[in-house]
């Protein structure tokens, strides 16, 4: 529904035992291979930075408020009648509305449930195009939403009760939203058929808030704070979230700690820029990328029937931080080659692995089965505390290592393991992104995360040096 047109596809969709459907190779890959490209299903611009970055496709530093709500602002081509991407995936119709509802709506509506009321939006404005206009495509996409994990029974089963609760909550706000849109058009035929038939119903509203919380890729803030000035702070608390875009085929790619595959977007243009060479014009054709462009670049030879794989998180992560983070928020443990050998390690040194569950599962269980929005923000705020208490507790630890005991640590590494972070991972101080070369030709690679660009020859420099 949203993919971009390519000679050869790269990869099909299987099921792989015990991770879903996810992706393969459907021939070998070459590095630098783009073998997905595709445009968001849906976008939706979060709560903290919808005055600063376009409802409608993500871009910061957008400055023009939109004219139907005056509730979040556009970019110069979303606002532009005559742009393809004019009210692309984040603000149609019923989103402006909603936005218009969520304003005036008492008691207001928290940040996360503002954020839900968007998305559901945008799926209702999906329906309002089919039902009202006849736009299969629209139809399309909705479905492709529809189709991603969890799997969901026809009376909710596989639905937490986070997202049934959530979906009840903003559902008359949905409603009056979807009502004003009615009251405004000359489609006010059916009576509350229509209006049920663009709303949803109970169920389905709370299966794609599900298939949102397992498949939305976070779009992280690019550096910038929410006023508009630039961070030079690569701490963690600067990767904050500007939205979420959910995709066709990229978000039924399966995680693993070592990815072969790097995700890139073009929110901020990298996609667009000619030193990254992502799309070279006398190479590529005229037509750039659209701004909510996604890429999955082979970060180094795939062979056919190989599962296509992306991390999740900074690969720089430590292992119990990586694997706590793993199966609180996405939920499950991971098994990778990478975590087989980190697990082994820290039973030797007597440290944690991320699978010590006690608190974390008890927080992270409260939040999956929260039915009020009390009990959902009390049980992320004491996740949120636990997780910070214990990053503090694996850095103190490390700092206070002695000499020999880095030395030995650091001898028992091996070579290989060694060698996929100096090649695979962002030199950046603080980065934690995954380079990928842009295109089978490059002589460089890029980081997903900051867009910085790494020759070849700095990579075999830092080789000679032993650097790792």
């Amino acid at each position: 529904a949203g993919q971009v047109a390519m000679a050869g596809a790269a990869v099909a969709q299987r099921e792989i035992p015990g991770r879903g459907v996810g992706l393969v190779a459907a021939r070998d890959i070459d590095a630098g291979e783009t073998i997905v490209a595709e445009h968001a299903l849906l976008v939706g611009v979060s709560e903290e930075f919808r005055r600063v970055c376009c409802a409608s496709c993500l871009a910061h530093g957008a400055a023009t408020p939109c004219s139907g709500c005056g509730e979040v602002v556009l970019c110069d081509a979303c606002v532009d009648p005559a742009s393809p991407w004019h009210r692309g995936a984040g603000h149609g119709a019923v989103v402006c509305a909603a936005e218009r509802v969520a304003s005036a709506w008492r008691p207001p509506l928290s940040a996360p449930d503002r954020e839900r009321l968007r998305f559901l939006g945008a799926c209702a404005e999906l329906r309002r195009a089919h039902v009202v206009n006849g736009d299969a495509r629209a139809r399309a996409r909705l479905d492709a939403v529809l189709r991603l994990c969890p799997d969901v029974g026809p009376a909710g089963e596989g639905i937490d009760p986070r997202e049934a609760s959530a979906a009840e909550r903003v559902r008359p706000a949905l409603e009056a939203a979807v009502q004003a849109i009615i009251a405004s058009t000359e489609a006010n035929t059916a009576g509350g058929g229509l209006l049920r038939a663009i709303a949803g119903d109970a169920v389905e509203n709370a299966a794609l808030l599900a298939k949102e919380t397992k498949n939305a890729f976070g779009v992280m803030a690019a550096h910038h704070r929410a006023d508009g000035s630039r961070s030079n702070d690569d701490s963690d608390d600067d990767r904050r979230v500007r939205g979420g875009a959910v995709y066709e085929l990229a978000s039924r790619v399966n995680h693993a700690c070592f990815p072969n595959v790097a995700r890139f977007d073009n929110f901020d243009g990298v996609l667009t820029s000619p030193s990254h060479e992502f799309h070279v014009p006398r190479r590529d054709g005229p037509n750039p990328p659209g701004p909510t462009e996604l890429r999955l670049v082979a970060i180094d030879k795939i062979p056919a029937g190989c599962e296509v794989t992306m991390s999740y998180l900074p690969v720089s992560e430590s292992c119990a931080r990586r694997r706590r983070r793993l199966r609180n928020t996405f939920g499950f443990g991971c098994d990778c080659e990478r975590c087989v050998i980190e697990c082994a390690w820290a039973r030797e040194d007597g440290t944690a692995t991320g699978d010590e569950g006690g608190a974390f599962e008890d927080a992270s269980r409260r939040a999956r089965e929260a039915r009020d929005e009390a009990a959902e923000l009390e049980a992320d705020a004491y996740a949120d505390a636990l997780d910070r208490e214990s990053n503090e507790l694996e850095e103190t630890a490390n700092r206070s290592l002695d000499d020999a005991e880095r030395t030995r640590r650091a001898d028992r590494i091996p070579a290989t393991y060694a060698l996929w972070f100096v090649r695979n991972m962002c030199p950046v101080d603080g980065c934690g992104g995954t380079l990928a070369p842009p295109h089978v030709t490059a002589d460089h690679m890029t980081c997903n995360y900051c867009g910085a660009r790494r020759g070849d020859e700095e990579f075999f420099r830092r080789l000679d040096a032993g650097a790792g």
